[in-house]
């Protein structure tokens, strides 16, 4: 079992900052649609950005097993978010991802990295994983 512990802090506003080890802190605000400054990394950003950065590391994995030279990767990702009835909820990450490869006989073979990838990402795999809260007031 492995753990990823992070510590958010509320620093001003709709404002606050994410830590985690000696890791540099990233600002973390309320998206702009709901009150929040522009420019700054917001959850959902986050979410979006985790799912294509898992993506991107579980395809680097395969490839590097499979002994496929790249020559580049680069990716984007748009995650949705809609009013359910549940309330407001991220309905979708799509992921575009665009690979160069140096040895173009390894094409068939980076696709099937990329579909392992798909289907070994922990991040995308678990998006409907329950959440547990503790909370503490003082």
């Amino acid at each position: 079992m492995w753990t990823y512990e992070i510590a958010v802090d509320w620093k001003d506003g709709k404002i606050g900052e994410i830590r985690s080890g000696g890791k540099p802190p990233v600002a973390v605000a309320t998206p702009p649609e709901f009150g929040g400054p522009e420019n700054i990394w917001t959850p959902e950003d986050l979410l979006a950005s985790a799912v294509a950065s898992c993506l991107m590391t579980s395809t680097l994995f395969f490839a590097d097993r499979a002994k496929i030279t790249l020559r580049s990767y680069a990716s984007t990702a748009v995650a949705t978010m809609e009013k359910t009835a549940k309330g407001l909820a991220i309905t979708g990450v799509k992921v575009a991802v665009v690979i160069s490869l140096e040895n173009a006989e390894q094409a068939d073979a980076i696709r099937k990295a990329v579909e392992m990838a798909e289907v070994n990402c922990p991040i995308s795999t678990t998006l409907n994983c329950p959440v547990e809260l503790q909370l503490t007031v003082e």
